[in-house]
């Protein structure tokens, strides 16, 4: 081994073995609630439907998918020399301002419409809440409560990385235990047929394929990638000791992701029945809403729309920080074009531009009420899959900083997996 690679064998051992801060904790907390929002709400939905086997292969396929997906996106982000390059600079050195372009443009409609998703759910929960709940007897006026949540939810998330690393960890650490705790109060309401019951093989595959879709939005925190590796860019200049230390956070946030998501859609499919599976659908309510409506347990119906607004809204920063700094590159792509070398630093004008068409873009999905399944399915899911799987995959290959974590066997897995998805979407497309 030569001098360089014992070098990056030691820097690489120190930061694996380094001290635990408050702030990976942060960062690990901001993975897990990026992903642990309407994904993991409208799952037991997308997936109750088809047995127990579509869901063991699930459980299979998920955690090397998660941590290996998102740790490859990071290393991609890493891979810059210049330390404060944003995921479309980054893109265009690596592929070219042609196909940069337009690889930021599919980046941008894998997290655009994610957070239209979360207005649209955190707009229906707060709407069954106030009418079967709180037995809100007025007309109920939409675009007004779209519009305040909105607000509030843009102006949550508009803080210093400190006030909001500190935030989402206070929600998302109570957020876990409850969802794990609901998932054991769930158990004496389990239909263990479930477990028995015969499903041909077509069907299992059927499921397995339509599901996957969903399963990769439920884990899906691509979005706080860029910005994840940028903060610790800054703190530590030195490549490989950076890799290091986002590796070690991505795996304990992917082996915490992948429990609570996995225990928790376990256990709401056992407990839901086929007929409230398919008024989930009709009303586009996540699954804790439907648990919610059922009678004789006022606890739990009081408490289950407030578990899901918080996931929703979890979820909603990791994307709304995506979006914004995808949007602010096109923007100021836009205004160096039309004024070259006027845009020498970072302006506050396309921020205050971004924010706007953001609000405005969820504002009107919260009052048109689409739905959030074929949302899902039909444009989020091939547009995370190219993101996620293939580009941080061929990036990987055409940098020579990161020769060194190069592995064919990780790296095919990704890639074959990111296949099946796209027959997944693409068989859907087929079949209805």
């Amino acid at each position: 081994m030569s001098n360089q690679g014992v070098e990056v064998k030691v820097s690489i051992e120190k930061y694996t073995k380094s001290e635990w801060t408050a702030r990976d904790t942060g960062w690990m907390f901001s993975h897990v609630g990026t992903g642990i929002g309407a994904g993991l709400l409208y799952l037991p939905i997308a997936a109750g439907s088809g047995g127990i086997w579509p869901l063991l292969f699930m459980a299979l396929v998920s955690g090397p998918m998660i941590f290996l997906t998102h740790r490859g996106l990071t290393r991609f982000c890493l891979s810059s020399r210049k330390p404060d390059s944003d995921i479309g600079t980054i893109v265009r050195e690596s592929f070219g301002d042609k196909v940069g372009h337009w690889l930021m443009l599919i980046c941008f409609l894998s997290m655009f419409p994610v957070l239209l998703l979360y207005t649209i759910g955190i707009a229906n929960v707060a709407e069954s809440f106030l009418i079967n709940q709180l037995e809100w007897s007025d007309e109920i006026n939409r675009p007004l409560l779209v519009l305040v949540l909105v607000i509030g939810m843009i102006s949550l998330f508009c803080g210093s990385e400190q006030k909001l690393l500190k935030l989402i960890s206070r929600l998302v650490f109570p957020l876990a235990v409850v969802l794990l705790c609901v998932g054991l109060y769930l158990i004496p309401q389990w239909r263990l047929d479930f477990l028995r019951q015969e499903v041909p093989i077509t069907d299992i595959v059927k499921t397995f394929l339509l599901t996957l879709p969903a399963l990769v939005f439920s884990f899906y925190h691509a979005p706080v990638c860029s910005s994840f590796a940028q903060s610790y860019r800054r703190q530590m200049p030195e490549l490989h000791q950076c890799i290091a230390k986002t590796d070690r956070i991505h795996f304990k946030s992917s082996l915490l992701l992948l429990l609570i998501t996995l225990f928790f859609v376990l256990s709401c499919i056992l407990a839901l029945t086929p007929e409230q599976i398919e008024l989930a659908k009709a009303q586009n309510l996540p699954t804790l809403s439907i648990l919610a409506n059922q009678p004789g347990n006022r606890f739990f119906s009081s408490l289950a729309p407030v578990i899901a607004f918080v996931a929703i809204l979890t979820s909603f920063f990791g994307f709304f920080l995506g979006t914004i700094e995808v949007m602010n590159g096109f923007i100021g792509v836009g205004l160096e074009k039309f004024r070259p070398g006027q845009l020498t630093t970072p302006s506050a004008r396309p921020r205050r531009l971004s924010l706007f068409l953001v609000a405005l873009g969820c504002w009107v999905a919260g009052i048109s009420d689409w739905s959030i399944l074929m949302i899902m399915d039909a444009v989020v899911a091939p547009m995370m899959a190219v993101i996620l799987f293939f580009v941080p995959v061929i990036g990987l290959y055409r940098s020579e900083r990161l020769k060194q974590y190069r592995k064919l066997r990780n790296d095919a897995f990704v890639v074959i997996i990111g296949v099946v998805v796209v027959a997944g979407f693409l068989f859907s497309r087929v079949i209805k």
